[in-house]
């Protein structure tokens, strides 16, 4: 724990060092040939989450230390935390599309190891994988539109593509592009249809919950949105994808909110409602919404990783979380209720705390389109002021009654209070006393970069007496009805709510669909009968030389004077030997056949310098006639096996017939084409100087393809191994 804290600590310093306000980006090539760098770009949006990621994570680590004291692999944990803030710093600091796609994987992987790290339950098993498929799926369609992306700007560098956005609204790729990339940020920040991964993970210890929500991976969707908001903008569908999406988002999932009894499950989907409102907000992007968004992002980092820390404290103490069980814990866990205090007065948006200012700014962002989307936020933060209040006034200020759990104070360690703690005081300072530190380091650099305006400016706590002051007052007195209301209200929200399918009844639809399909499909493929899989085989080869044919160029004209004599001989021999093997009855016969016409291949590589090659089909053909001999006394008689219906005869022919003559239409289209002799060249001049062989074929398999071959090699063991246990299992079988 102490090194990770200390790590957590040198990597704030040492981006603070580097940093400037205005903007630096920092290169080191990786591979050029791919167009991938490792390049890292320091700016105001950069820092403000690397600051927050290694800020918040120093608080977790030292929560995490007591929270999970006691646990044989509490060392681990520690381990993936940092693993998983280094993949998340890597991310926000990317100055290269596909290098921050690494990273945006790495994160997927590490919150795997995060949300299922108590494996031994089923739950979280499921929920993990479930988490994992989710933002897995959304992250190969970010892939996509990172590659379309690129591709437009000829770069994959941000600088560039920030630089030249202007000219991709007229390129066709804009729109897929677009779409792709918003697929793989909402599935990363939970929106809908794809919220429902996110309460999910509430399997996870109460230290990943903190650090999960707050800083980190759910947040990962609204950085690259906020990142790319130059390029994408401008574009109608950015806004309205943006805005339904996000709007929807914070409504739902604050209804959803509502109707828990977890106050983990309730604090999760509070998550949803705010990520839902930062996409609100990105959708507009002018100064305000901006402003507004950096704001609120610093708040909840703040109030939600105190609260899940809180919440985490609450289990210890009384061994649930359920909402309905729960009273009276003020008194016993003194600290933790303070942290909570704090944390839910900032969630439910009073002054002068930043959860207040972000509202603020988020009215004068809506007010500046229209009343409409004044009116979603005010819904919107009376859902949050409520949730604000049922989180904190029933667990710790209600007097316990006759069905409450009793408390224990899991207080002792200062580990289990400090961090919360803290973290709720560091949100009264943030707008108290770091304000105008906060407004020149992250507000205005990337307010500037986010919203490409110059004239951004600082936020203030108070402007007065006017609308949107006045819209807060009357969000926070809703806030208050609807807290008041609750008990009374929530079956009703609950029966709405179960009018549609939850997104989990959705998501296990869609699994029982692919599990069906993959057993449908490894049912049809997957027949036991060889002559259907190589059916298969030559079918597709047989539809690929078709669709192949119409491409390949061929020489004007077909000179039958260059054919040697002895090649005519091995071509009659080759052909004779393969009609005796299609038409003999007898199984030694057709063996003796099939050998010769191995053998007369050979003899065609020989005559054409390929000695190797010859050796190598001439070993390749005696062992065949040889496993042949071997095993055609176990083989029935011929004259015993059922022929193929005339049908199957015939389409079998075609097939065969239809491969020989796209074998023999692309050999003979190559004779019309100029070979590219460069990597021959290369090969023959560097097989003695680089390699020290002089046998090319030799140096070219074990040393420029010594991959290759190793594969190659793995796969003969492997089914060397396979076909030795089957028969050692059949031997054992009749002992």
């Amino acid at each position: 724990m102490g090194l990770s804290v200390a790590f957590h600590l040198l990597l704030i310093l040492g981006l603070s060092v580097f940093y400037d306000p205005a903007g630096s980006s920092h290169f080191w090539p990786w591979v050029p040939s791919l167009g991938v760098s490792f390049s890292i770009r320091l700016d105001g949006l950069s820092m403000l989450f690397s600051w927050l990621i290694c800020g918040i994570g120093i608080f977790v680590q030292l929560y995490a230390y007591h929270y999970m004291k006691g646990k044989p692999s509490s060392g681990l944990f520690h381990a993936y935390l940092t693993l998983f803030m280094l993949a998340m710093l890597g991310l926000v600091l990317s100055g290269n599309l596909l290098l921050l796609f690494i990273f945006w994987e790495l994160t997927t992987l590490t919150s795997y190891l995060l949300i299922g790290f108590d494996h031994e339950q089923e739950l979280s098993r499921k929920n993990a994988l479930q988490a994992v498929l989710v933002t897995g799926a959304g992250g190969l369609a970010l892939l996509a539109g990172l590659i379309l992306l690129g591709q437009m700007a000829g770069s994959y560098e941000l600088d560039r593509i920030i630089n030249h956005h202007a000219a991709f609204a007229s390129d066709k790729r804009f729109a897929p592009a677009l779409f792709l990339i918003l697929i793989g940020a909402f599935t990363k920040s939970a929106q809908v249809p794809f919220h429902f991964w996110l309460p999910g993970a509430m399997s996870a210890p109460a230290p990943v919950s903190a650090y999960l929500h707050s800083a980190t991976m759910v947040k990962a969707g609204v950085y690259l949105l906020a990142r790319l908001s130059p390029v994408f903008s401008h574009s109608d569908l950015w806004f309205w994808a943006l805005a339904l999406t996000g709007g929807v988002t914070a409504v739902w999932a604050g209804l959803l909110a509502l109707n828990q009894k977890d106050l983990k499950l309730m604090l999760a989907y509070s998550t949803n409602v705010a990520l839902g409102k930062l996409i609100f907000l990105l959708a507009f992007g002018s100064r305000y919404a901006v402003s507004a968004a950096l704001m609120f992002i610093i708040a909840h980092a703040f109030y939600k990783a105190s609260l899940f820390m809180v919440i985490g404290t609450v289990d210890k103490a009384t061994g649930t979380r359920d909402y309905n069980r729960l009273a009276g814990l003020g008194r016993v866990l003194k600290f933790s209720f303070i942290a909570s205090g704090l944390s839910a007065l900032s969630k439910a948006g009073i002054p002068p705390l930043p959860g207040f200012l972000s509202k603020e700014y988020m009215y004068k962002a809506a007010l500046e389109a229209s009343y409409i989307p004044a009116a979603v936020l005010v819904s919107v933060n009376s859902l949050m002021a409520a949730l604000a209040l049922l989180v904190v006034v029933r667990p710790f200020i209600y007097k316990p009654t006759e069905g409450t759990v009793p408390a224990t104070s899991a207080e002792k360690s200062v580990f289990l209070w400090v961090p919360p703690l803290c973290l709720g005081i560091l949100g009264v300072m943030a707008t108290t006393l770091g304000l105008n530190w906060i407004n020149t380091a992250v507000i205005v650099p990337a307010g500037m970069m986010i919203s490409q305006a110059p004239d951004i400016e600082g936020l203030k706590l108070w402007q007065g007496l006017n609308l949107p002051l006045a819209l807060s007052g009357i969000s926070l007195l809703l806030g208050i009805a609807i807290f008041v209301v609750h008990a009374r209200i929530k079956e009703v929200i609950g029966a709405a709510i179960r009018l549609l399918p939850s997104g989990s009844q959705c998501y296990d639809r869609v699994m029982n669909w692919i599990t069906r399909l993959a057993s449908v499909q490894t049912d049809m493929l997957q027949h036991g009968r060889l002559t259907g899989y190589m059916f298969v085989l030559f079918l597709m080869m047989t539809l690929l030389t078709l669709f192949s044919i119409p491409a390949l160029p061929l020489p004007d004209t077909l000179d039958w004077q260059d054919i040697r004599f002895y090649e005519a001989m091995l071509g009659a021999g080759l052909t004779a030997a393969v009609i005796i093997v299609l038409v003999s009855r007898s199984r030694l016969l057709a063996i003796v056949s099939l050998g010769a016409a191995g053998f007369i291949t050979t003899l065609f590589l020989m005559f054409y310098n390929a000695p190797d090659v010859a050796k190598t089909q001439l070993l390749v053909e005696t062992l065949t006639v040889i496993f042949l001999v071997m095993i055609v006394r176990r083989l029935p008689k011929l004259s015993d096996v059922l022929p193929h219906p005339v049908g199957r005869r015939v389409l079998n022919a075609g097939i065969s017939l239809t491969i020989g003559a796209g074998v023999f239409w692309t050999l003979y289209s190559i004779s019309a084409t100029e070979l590219d002799t460069r990597l021959t060249d290369y090969f023959a001049a560097s097989s003695v100087i680089k390699a020290h062989g002089r046998n090319i074929v030799n140096v070219i398999l074990v040393d420029f393809r010594a991959l290759d071959t190793l594969g190659e090699i793995t796969v003969v063991v492997m089914a060397a191994l396979g076909a030795s246990a089957i028969l050692l299992h059949r031997k054992r079988g009749r002992e």
